[in-house]
């Protein structure tokens, strides 16, 4: 199975001072063959390049040559005999995963050329490789692709060991500077994940998509706040934090959170291998006791190569503890019979004892008659 990394960074460029956008990242890849547990004869070296820049971005112009510099350090224990080759490369807008496309034809494969297309690297040397862009009079707007730097010839694969192969790609965007260029980016939808929170985190999404046919880099904040007209928001979130670009003609989706609180759920993970959500509470921001109903109002910016252009959003979502108020309505409930209960033996008992008393004091004037009655008619006797 083969794994990629990537990333996306910010560069300045080009003739109207516009942003030079660029989409890059960094590939590693590991190929297992399984089986009878095929392998790699033994290895001349572990595998591990460093390599500058990273990202690989420029500007340049219609009809002229320009020239790229790429170093390359062999981080390795061994000598590495290695070669560089441009790749095409794909990007899903649903998932967000970039993946190497080995049959498709890169755009500049035809202007592009390497000083030594393949060269060797001894250990904790730098080998620089130049870089040629003859870029025709009739080039596009900007062109993504990547340098896959790899060994020349994987070792001979041997029964009982396993066959490591390595490559690192660095993905790598050139812009033209020609008329024409349209920086155009909307947000298609702003939500939450939920709209009713038991605790935090509160996930909020932004889904955005580059209509123009240039890259674009959305930033900006989201404020939490108890209403859309509150002046003090509750907490700041940043808007792309990772300095995304979005590529032409496609969609990315951009999550934050917000977990400031007094009881906020954390994923734990299990001995298994699963997660669980965990309540965890900090008496510490007993303050941030979150309840209620709370406005996020994003307010972002991109350049269009002129000058930043705002777009904003809002959206409503309710952190009601419910569980927990559930249980105090029940132990009020409870400690309210159990009042009453009590109340009512109380007077239950009392009444009992009026009642006792008031019996006893009419059997004592009972009493108290008969004996009268009584020393009455023995005097009447002679």
């Amino acid at each position: 199975m083969l794994y990629y990394g990537y990333m996306f960074v910010r560069h300045t460029g080009g003739k109207r001072g516009s942003l030079l956008r660029a989409l890059v990242g960094a590939l590693g890849g590991v190929l297992l063959l399984g089986g009878q547990a095929w392998a790699a004869a033994p290895v001349p070296s572990d595998f591990n390049l460093q390599i500058t820049p990273s990202p690989l971005v420029t500007t340049v112009k219609p009809g002229v040559r320009s020239q790229l510099e790429l170093k390359i350090r062999n981080g390795g224990s061994g000598s590495e005999d290695l070669k560089i080759e441009p790749k095409a490369f794909r990007y899903n807008s649903a998932t967000g995963q970039v993946s190497l496309d080995n049959t498709a034809v890169v755009p500049v494969a035809s202007w592009i050329s390497f000083s030594a297309a393949k060269f060797s690297v001894q250990p904790g040397q730098w080998f620089s490789e130049e870089i040629s862009l003859n870029t025709p009079k009739d080039a596009g707007f900007s062109y993504s692709f990547a340098l896959v730097i790899s060994r020349q010839a994987n070792p001979t694969p041997i029964a009982g060991q396993r066959l490591l192969k390595g490559s690192v790609a660095v993905f790598t965007l050139v812009n033209v500077d020609r008329p024409g260029a349209v920086s155009q980016l909307k947000v298609v939808d702003f939500s939450s994940s939920k709209h009713l929170y038991e605790y935090l985190p509160a996930t909020l999404t932004i889904r955005f998509k580059n209509t123009g046919n240039t890259i674009a880099q959305p930033y900006g904040n989201i404020f939490v706040q108890r209403g859309a007209s509150a002046k003090t928001p509750l907490a700041t979130l940043p808007v792309n934090a990772s300095k995304g670009y979005i590529l032409p003609g496609t969609e990315r989706t951009i999550s934050t959170q917000w977990n400031d609180g007094f009881a906020i759920y954390q994923t734990v993970p299990q001995p298994d291998g699963n997660t669980k959500k965990h309540l965890s509470i900090d008496w510490s921001k007993l303050s941030h006791f979150r309840i209620g109903r709370y406005t996020a109002r994003l307010v972002a910016v991109y350049s269009d190569g002129q000058h930043d252009v705002p777009i904003e959003g809002t959206v409503t979502f309710w952190v009601v503890p419910w569980q927990a108020i559930l249980l105090f309505i029940v132990v009020v409930i409870g400690l309210w019979l159990l009042a009453r209960w009590r109340g009512k033996r109380r007077t239950a008992k009392a009444v009992r004892r009026a009642l006792a008393a008031q019996e006893a004091t009419h059997k004592a004037k009972e009493r108290a008659k008969e004996e009268a009655s009584k020393a009455t008619n023995e005097e009447k006797q002679p």
